[in-house]
């Protein structure tokens, strides 16, 4: 029984040091939606990643995303779904909850040729030829 009130103490101790290392700059929150560029509607599936810190989220049926738990300062972010380009990295500051709406553009249809990238986090995306560098 002593254990866990110590157990319950020391939670309840640290709770305001996670808190005040977050209102710091420690950690924060990025979120947004993901949309087609052409017709605004949401895109569900998308992956957005930041592949420097191996962290990322999929956009839900409202295109909504939500990558918790980020440090404070400037990332890179790649959105990437079937179907539509691999539209190039966005920069964002993160500082306590971001929000970052990405449109990504239609792309590789049914019959197009693709290039396919494989990306170190596991992730793949495809772009047609034309947009191959």
């Amino acid at each position: 029984m002593r254990f866990l009130l110590s157990s319950a103490l020391l939670a309840l101790l640290a709770a305001p040091a996670v808190h005040a290392q977050t209102e710091a700059g420690g950690l924060g929150t990025l979120a947004g939606r993901v949309t087609d560029a052409e017709t605004g509607m949401p895109v569900m599936g998308a992956g957005v990643v930041l592949p420097e810190l191996g962290i990322g989220a999929v956009s839900q049926r409202d295109g909504s995303y939500t990558i918790a738990d980020v440090p404070a300062g400037t990332h890179a972010v790649r959105v990437g779904a079937y179907r539509y380009h691999l539209d190039p990295t966005t920069e964002v500051v993160v500082a306590g909850e971001t929000t970052l709406d990405l449109p990504i553009r239609p792309g590789a249809g049914v019959g197009c040729e693709v290039v396919h990238e494989h990306g170190e986090d596991g992730s793949h995306m495809e772009r047609p030829v034309e947009d191959a560098e």
